[in-house]
């Protein structure tokens, strides 16, 4: 069972003195069924003395806090200690159709499963793209869903290059799709748009890569930044998770931090300065292997 040590650092620095903050995080790492969070530590400065702590609508742990004194820089730096494991993908053989697994998502929602049907619809920043129909016209109806999942993905590999200098947080999807170039957050958006449009309830996820690949196993797009997949519902098998940016199902060294309808919904920090002017944004993070023993039982 690996287990994983995550740092990760933010820090603003301000053209003039900022009186106070407030500020919002996702940055705990989630507990569910492949993934366990067995440490996490907040360091903030300057100090904030009213940090709480939150689950928001979607299961999310958020810290919720401000600062009140006089300040220049401001950081927030995370340490977390993860178990993960390896998740199991079902056969894809015994996964619907798409057809079927729409079918089967209108059932589940009339039969109660209301949550469901946020994921399956335009969200703040997922909107619905009149070319969206073009990325999914050689998809095969027949196959099973989870073949279609993977089918997209290479879709996306032909179509689409990383380039971090052709969008930034603001570039909505539709110049994404344009300009065939982005980053894993573009590449989670527009990747989320074709699956909704499929009729099947999609999410974003928001959270890690390891930075040091098992040997023989070539290094991830998107390490030493936070990064961002997909997790799609396939009716009878649940969520099963999709790295469009590296055309893969997630695997243990894909670590959860927060899940929504897109990045709005689970961005890293958020919050407002009281003065400081224009800001400076520094990033740092970094994923390894826990050099420690750590008690897995």
């Amino acid at each position: 069972m690996p287990v994983y040590r995550i740092q990760h650092g933010t820090t603003y620095r301000h053209e003039a003195p900022a009186a106070s903050a407030w500020q919002t995080l996702h940055l705990r790492p989630a507990d569910d069924a492949d993934q366990r969070c067995l440490e996490f530590d907040l360091d903030i400065t300057p100090r904030a003395l009213d940090l709480a702590t939150r689950t928001d609508a979607f299961g999310n742990t958020l810290h919720v806090f401000s600062v009140r004194e006089t300040h220049r820089q401001f950081a927030v730096h995370a340490t977390s200690l993860v178990r993960r494991l390896a998740p199991v993908l079902p056969a894809a053989a015994d996964t619907l159709p798409v057809a079927a697994a729409r079918a089967a998502t209108d059932a589940a929602v009339l039969e109660g499963e209301f949550s469901l049907e946020q994921f399956r619809h335009p969200s703040p920043l997922v909107p619905a793209l009149p070319g969206i129909e073009a990325l999914l016209a050689d998809l095969d109806p027949a196959a099973p869903a989870l073949e279609t999942l993977a089918a997209l993905g290479e879709i996306f590999r032909e179509s689409f290059t990383f380039d971090p200098s052709a969008t930034d947080v603001s570039t909505p999807l539709a110049d994404v799709l344009r300009l065939r170039r982005g980053v894993c957050q573009d590449f989670a958006h527009l990747y989320l748009a074709c699956v909704r449009r499929l009729g099947l309830a999609a999410g974003y996820v928001s959270g890690y890569l390891l930075t040091r690949p098992p040997a023989g196993r070539a290094r991830l797009i998107g390490a030493d930044a936070m990064h961002a997949w997909v997790s799609v519902h396939l009716p009878g098998h649940g969520w099963i998770d999709f790295d469009p940016t590296n055309h893969c199902f997630a695997g243990d060294g894909h670590l959860v931090v927060a899940r929504g309808r897109d990045y709005a919904d689970v961005s890293p920090i958020r919050g407002l300065f009281n003065g400081g002017g224009r800001h400076a944004l520094f990033l740092g993070v970094t994923v390894e292997p826990a050099d420690d023993p750590v008690d897995t039982v």
